[in-house]
């Protein structure tokens, strides 16, 4: 099998045609025409990422997040993209990112965070302005309606994180239709309050938004970048995995860079 078979049974998955304008997904660096047998999947590309896929002999790491975003006009030890390059060239790695493409997808990431939370009757929130190439928005119903502290135990749970937080929760409120963005879609909090959903689940909130949604009414609610999209690209593995069943699909226990402290500086 060569790099460029393992390319293009990824884009059946998650068509080029789904990302978003200033995307930069698919094949970043290597030769497409290189024999692979072994891929390493992860969230990201860093040092341990790397370290263990040249450990373990893998000929292509497989990134949700493009780890070449913008135009490289210079290769540079000492930078981010100049150091990973070296080394990949080096070790003969090649690497593919599948990013908004692997969010918008059918039986992508923001389908895999909405199938993890127990949403019910999933469906997307279109506006008059949606077009293929956006973040797809997601709404489902809860198991049941849920109180606030209710609500943020089930989301907590379901994500495996120590606490959450959000913006706009009313304590006698019932919590039943909940809008789902895989990554940094807080944003689109407008949209799901529009259509009628109590909440929106995303991540990477900015202080204003959390103002304005709480002002508006409306609930945000902030599961990480790290956790509401991990899932998604584990889950990319296994269909990898079912599409191509003689290569041999890897993933790595990754550590969110952002972690919850406590008292006394206790790590959560």
């Amino acid at each position: 099998m060569k790099i460029k078979d393992i390319v293009q049974a990824v884009e059946r998955l998650a068509p080029p045609s789904l990302a978003a304008p200033w995307d930069n997904p698919g094949l970043l660096l290597g030769d497409p025409e290189a024999e692979c047998v072994r891929v390493m999947m992860a969230l990201d590309l860093t040092w341990p990422v790397l370290e263990t896929a040249a450990d373990i002999d893998c000929q292509l790491i497989l990134t949700h997040h493009p780890f070449i975003f913008t135009g490289q006009k210079q290769v540079l030890a000492g930078s981010y993209e100049g150091d990973m390059i070296m080394a990949l060239a080096q070790r003969k790695i090649a690497v593919m990112a599948a990013h908004t493409n692997w969010d918008n997808a059918e039986d992508g990431i923001n389908w895999t965070l909405a199938k993890t939370l127990e949403l019910q009757n999933v469906a997307p929130i279109l506006d008059p302005n949606y077009t293929a190439s956006e973040i797809l928005l997601l709404a489902g119903d809860l198991p049941k309606p849920l109180a606030a502290a209710e609500l943020l135990e089930h989301l907590r749970s379901c994500l495996y994180l120590p606490a959450l937080r959000a913006a706009g929760l009313k304590p006698d409120k019932m919590y039943q239709r909940l809008a789902v963005v895989g990554g940094a879609g807080m944003d689109l909090w407008p949209q799901a309050q529009a259509a009628g959903c109590d909440a929106l689940l995303s991540a990477d909130g900015k202080h204003h938004i959390g103002l304005q949604a709480a002002h508006s009414g409306f609930a945000v609610i902030d599961g990480t970048h790290f956790a509401t999209e991990v899932i998604g690209i584990r889950w990319l593995a296994v269909r990898l995995t079912e599409v191509l069943p003689e290569l041999h699909v890897l993933n790595i226990e990754e550590q969110d860079p952002w972690a919850f402290y406590g008292q006394a500086g206790q790590k959560m």
